[in-house]
């Protein structure tokens, strides 16, 4: 390994068995890097008297060196993976939501279990992770072992074809790259008719449908084919629920790259819901530039903007 780049990897631990699964793939992802890697623990105390406990100070003072040791121990066992003294840790007083959040303005990459304390008792993600996800300055990646048969494979991307496209197809062409691993761009596409409150008798034509969908991500996908000529990129248009496409193209997949807006929790979308929940593999978040609203859509001061229609395939940015 060459030097290592000044942004680090940050693994969110616990001491749970998924936060210490997720730590030693953090450590895999900064080997491909050639980054350092941060295990941060966030610490957080009550505040005030705990029943059974006389003296608060002294309890908290001693969790918290359990946390240090607990922390210390898990560096032990990933230092041979990276180069001396690119491993570091920190045990940070605050919430987990508060303190990753932090985390992630310096870090090149922020990866988190999908369970355990912190995440959740099951194969989801808990309030945590899903935080994290909606709320970090960088990529996000929610760690699972795929639990298909067979060797995952593939890196699949969703793009929607909006302004963040671009940003989630650069991430995922270098995370193809960096695993040596194809690429298969996903765009799925729904009539706004077959999502109308009540029944429509017509629907658009949908070969001119599927053409213009097409023609959204197509030259975006060609760039990256010229800007990574060794990589195989594979592109599907495809006419469905992004949400559901994505659950079965991606369960033997190696990794799955999805983008949310940066900074609006609120616009995380439907599909990205449905990643976060209904896959089995590893999920890279992107953060990406929210929509700008051009002005003459604005609505004048003090007059309230007109509700917008809502329905799945409103899942900007998915990419």
């Amino acid at each position: 390994m060459g030097s290592l780049r000044s942004s680090a990897v940050v693994a969110a631990v616990d001491g749970s068995p998924a936060a210490t699964e997720a730590a030693r793939a953090a450590a895999l992802e900064a080997d491909r890097r050639q980054a350092r890697l941060r295990l941060v623990h966030a610490f957080a105390w009550p505040a005030g008297s705990l029943p059974g406990l006389p003296d608060v100070a002294g309890a908290r003072a001693a969790a918290r060196r359990c946390a240090v040791g607990d922390v210390e121990r898990l560096r032990g066992t990933l230092t041979h993976l990276l180069p001396p003294g690119a491993v570091t840790t920190a045990v940070v007083d605050g919430s987990p939501e508060d303190v990753l959040r932090r985390e992630s303005a310096s870090a090149a990459l922020l990866v988190v279990g999908a369970a355990g304390r912190t995440w959740g008792s099951g194969p989801v993600p808990g309030s945590v992770a899903e935080s994290v996800v909606a709320t970090a300055g960088c990529p996000v990646l929610v760690h699972r072992r795929p639990s298909g048969p067979g060797r995952p494979s593939g890196v699949v991307a969703a793009v929607d074809g909006a302004a963040g496209t671009g940003d989630v197809l650069a991430v995922a062409a270098a995370e193809a790259r960096l695993r040596g691993e194809p690429l298969h761009v996903v765009h799925a596409w729904r009539q706004l008719t077959e999502d109308a409150v009540h029944c429509l008798r017509w629907r658009l034509d949908t070969d001119v449908s599927a053409r213009a969908e097409r023609a959204l991500v197509e030259d975006q996908v060609d760039g990256v084919r010229r800007a990574h000529p060794g990589l195989q990129v594979r592109l599907s248009v495809l006419p469905d629920r992004a949400g559901h496409l994505l659950v079965q193209l991606a369960e033997a997949a190696a990794l799955l790259v999805v983008g949310r807006t940066a900074g609006m929790p609120s616009r995380r979308g439907a599909t990205v819901h449905a990643a976060l929940h209904r896959t089995s593999v590893p999920l890279l978040a992107v953060p990406v530039a929210a929509p700008v609203v051009p002005e003459a859509d604005a609505a004048p001061p003090g007059v309230p903007a007109p509700a917008q229609p809502v329905d799945e395939r409103d899942t900007r940015p998915v990419g």
